[in-house]
């Protein structure tokens, strides 16, 4: 009688703690890149590795929005006609598509409330954002 009374406890408590509230869907990984970034260092190598992190000029003025339906908005991916759309293609590279059709694959990396969005250069250059408080 105790093991059967051991299982059925078991069982529930499998029952009980594994059971979440949250969506029975796989998380969108995309999901944490919407929304508005502002963009606060800058990386420019000219070639030589002597490239650093410089804080922008003019604090709180260039952004990145990423949108729901993959659309961009920004004032700082202007080249080629400006960033369009986006694609998340894994946890670390995401695709820029440029109005001219163009598109340009760049590595990020989401840590906490920042976004750091490097490629796109023949030498090392990258963007570094934090998101916008709404």
């Amino acid at each position: 009688m105790r093991k059967p009374k051991f299982i059925l406890g078991w069982l529930l408590a499998t029952l009980i703690f594994s059971c979440n509230k949250g969506s029975n869907h796989p998380t969108d990984d995309k999901s944490s890149l919407l929304g508005k970034w502002i963009l606060v260092e800058t990386l420019q190598d000219p070639g030589d590795g002597s490239g650093k992190w410089t804080a922008v000029d003019q604090q709180n003025y260039y952004y990145l929005r990423l949108n729901t339906d993959s659309t961009v908005e920004t004032n700082c991916f202007t080249g080629l006609g400006g960033a369009k759309k986006f694609r998340a293609v894994n946890d670390s590279v995401i695709n820029f598509i440029y109005a001219n059709g163009q598109t340009m694959i760049n590595r990020y990396l989401l840590d906490n409330s920042s976004l750091t969005v490097t490629g796109g250069c023949y030498e090392p250059c990258g963007s570094k954002f934090v998101r916008a408080v709404r």
